[in-house]
């Protein structure tokens, strides 16, 4: 019994024991972090995950303007022979035999090289950017002038009888009976503007290309003025005027690009600029002739029609047609620093139909009714008349810039 009791009260107060001592903590105890990296975590500073810049947003600067000196050059002028010359020996006994063209030279007048200015403002925003400009080159003439009394040579101006089918020549001056000449001069002009909205695209080789879409205008205004006085010893003249004048006026939309390799920094770079434009040239021609005689006693009689410019030849002619004109422009740049850029290129303008002065020229004329040819041919073929000759106009050269950017 003792036992059992012995036991019991053993039991008991182990139980009791047990049942006061705290509960165990399921979770395992963390060490504390050392003072240094503690540190550590509160100062180093916060990095943020690096941000994609969004498609084709534009490149390059914000803000531009250019402006470039230009030397170019045109396709000549083709037109009929203009001022001849015929030995003087045999220009009284044949009116073609030993004619020789001195203007223009093969029948193509040359204006030589043009000079010009060209300008242009731009600016880019996030995704897009506009740009405007235009040129304008001088005003150029080029002319033949030759005045003799007929020896050594004769003057002349060259044409086709209709009546014979074969060359003639209308003389201003000849050996023994009448001096005068020939006289010659012909002006060109061309300008234009253009202005486009462009948009960054992908870039193949090239630091950046932008595509462009816009509109441009070019403008060519020629001219061709043929005057032939004689005088002849008893103080009268006759004198023979023939004036042409052609405007061809482009206006197209156009897409193209603009590629830029290096050239955002300091150094060298490229710059290409490709433009393709569909449109139409209102195309206008004016061609006015006369011939005026003055007696020896001073009286003036005038009528209309000269040489080439008379008849159905005469009046005004005007016409709309479709046209394609591409430019090119291709610069070699330096970057003195993110402000100042200059440029050295090449620039290719080509447009595909236009009217010029020389092409209005009929060559074959009914002289069988022109009180101012002396020995004409029968004819009744309604000679000279107006036709369309519409040819290519290609324009290039070099250009020298200063473009300042922001």
């Amino acid at each position: 019994m003792r036992i059992t009791f012995l036991a019991g009260t053993l039991l008991l107060a182990t139980v009791n024991a047990a049942r006061a001592q705290p509960a165990a903590d399921p979770t395992p105890p963390v060490s504390p972090a050392p003072a240094s990296t503690l540190a550590e975590l509160t100062s180093a500073p916060t990095v943020m995950p690096p941000v994609e810049a969004r498609p084709f947003d534009m490149s390059g600067p914000r803000f531009w303007a250019t402006g470039d000196y230009m030397l170019m050059w045109y396709s000549p002028m083709r037109t009929v022979p203009l001022i001849q010359t015929v030995p003087a020996a045999i220009a009284n006994t044949s009116q073609a035999t030993g004619a020789v063209t001195v203007f223009p030279e093969n029948n193509r007048i040359d204006f030589g090289a043009f000079s010009g200015v060209r300008a242009a403002v731009g600016a880019n925003w996030d995704k897009f950017g506009a740009e405007v400009g235009g040129f304008i080159l001088e005003r150029k003439n080029e002319t033949g002038s030759f005045f003799n009394n007929g020896t050594p040579v004769a003057i002349a101006q060259g044409y086709i009888a209709a009546g014979s089918g074969v060359p003639t020549s209308l003389y201003a001056s000849l050996p023994n009976q009448y001096s005068g000449g020939v006289s010659a001069v012909a002006q060109s002009r061309l300008w234009g503007v253009d202005g486009n909205v462009r948009r960054a695209w992908y870039s193949l080789l090239s630091d950046s290309t932008d595509i462009l879409i816009g509109f441009k205008y070019i403008d060519l205004q020629e001219s061709l003025v043929i005057t032939s006085p004689s005088f002849f010893p008893d103080g009268g003249i006759v004198d023979v005027r023939d004036s042409i004048r052609a405007r061809n006026s482009f206006y197209g939309g156009y897409i193209g690009f603009n590629s830029r390799f290096g050239g955002n920094d300091r150094g060298f770079g490229l710059d290409l600029t490709s433009k393709s434009a569909i449109g139409g040239v209102a195309q206008r021609v004016e061609l006015v002739g006369s011939n005026t005689f003055v007696s020896a006693t001073g009286i003036v009689d005038t009528e209309s029609g000269g040489l080439y410019a008379r008849g159905l030849n005469a009046g005004t002619f005007t016409r709309g047609k479709f046209a394609y004109s591409h430019d090119l422009d291709l610069k070699l740049t330096y970057n003195f620093n993110r402000w100042v850029q200059v440029s050295f290129g090449y620039s290719l303008m080509y447009l595909s139909a236009v009217m010029r002065p020389g092409r209005a020229i009929d060559p074959i004329v009914n002289d069988s009714n022109v009180r101012f040819v002396a020995q004409p041919t029968p004819s009744t073929l309604p000679r000279p008349t107006f036709a369309w000759r519409s040819e290519e106009l290609v324009v290039q050269g070099m250009t020298f810039g200063i473009r300042v950017q922001y």
